[in-house]
């Protein structure tokens, strides 16, 4: 039978694993908002449901292109395969027509792929 773990334990481990990525990461939160900021320098205005979606996408994929320079020497491939995706996803919505539509109405709208022939 699988033992639960106590809140100490729990703790201690995520305390292991902050470390050990400080170590290959670094501050990167603090070299991530001086990318946003400097390319957003008038600061930026979201609205919309699909607003909140396209920013946070676009975070996602600074962080995982920090996360890809911070340990240039050694490539962290997933780091860049996610932003692969995380541009796909920008894409699919950019397709919300400026906001006029919400993220419901987007994905009700898609059509689904067929995994056989690759479209």
């Amino acid at each position: 039978m699988k033992k639960n773990k106590r809140a100490d334990y729990l703790l201690n481990q995520a305390l292991q694993t902050f470390i050990e990525r400080r170590k290959v990461y670094g501050d990167s939160y603090i070299l991530h908002a001086k990318v946003m900021a400097a390319m957003f320098p008038d600061g930026i205005t979201l609205k919309t449901e699909v607003d909140m979606a396209r920013w946070s996408v676009l975070n996602l994929i600074m962080i995982k292109l920090i996360r890809y320079i911070k340990d240039f020497k050694k490539p962290h491939k997933d780091s860049i395969h996610d932003c692969g995706v995380y541009s796909f996803v920008l894409e699919e919505l950019d397709q919300a027509e400026d906001g006029k539509i919400n993220l419901t109405e987007l994905v009700k709208n898609m059509e689904k792929s067929d995994d056989s022939d690759g479209s």
